[in-house]
């Protein structure tokens, strides 16, 4: 599918607001409302646009501890059935799997330090080599992707 600048902005206003209307974001870019759902209809289709979801304050819920955690897998497994039974764990809410070590980094979240050590516990019953664990103070992703694809889009961006 070829992307252009209107594309990528109808995807930043998204990304920033998923639940903004098709009205809403028609009078942010000028353009109808209609077009707005044509295109967005079409990023759906063409598999750009996954699914919507719903950012949460994890603290608020009780989930004070949040960790991220970097491992090595074990070569004796394949990478999927690791990383199926990572996904399996409560509280891994993250998973990213790269070429490069470590192997997996895993965003945990947990209401109390013993929580924490319960999931990691369970990742080393997996044999896997935990390079390190680390508590996030804060992170700053939200907002971040709806700026990116804004400055990609530029003026006359087409992909």
């Amino acid at each position: 599918m070829n992307l252009d600048g209107t594309d990528l902005r109808i995807l930043a206003e998204l990304a920033e607001n998923s639940k903004s209307s098709y009205v809403e974001i028609g009078k942010k870019l000028g353009l109808h409302p209609n077009v707005i759902g044509y295109r967005v209809n079409r990023l759906e289709d063409s598999g750009i646009i996954r699914e919507y979801t719903t950012l949460v304050d994890f603290s608020k819920l009780g989930l004070s501890e949040q960790v991220l955690v970097a491992a090595n897998f074990p070569s004796t497994s394949s990478r999927e059935d690791i990383l199926k039974r990572i996904s399996e764990i409560p509280g891994t809410v993250s998973i990213i799997s790269s070429l490069g070590s470590p192997e997996g980094l895993f965003f945990i979240v947990a209401k109390n330090k013993e929580d924490v050590n319960g999931v990691i516990s369970k990742l080393r019953s997996m044999n896997l080599d935990i390079e390190f664990a680390s508590s996030v103070i804060k992170t700053y992703s939200e907002g971040r992707l709806g700026s990116l694809l804004r400055t990609i889009a530029g003026p006359e961006a087409r992909f």
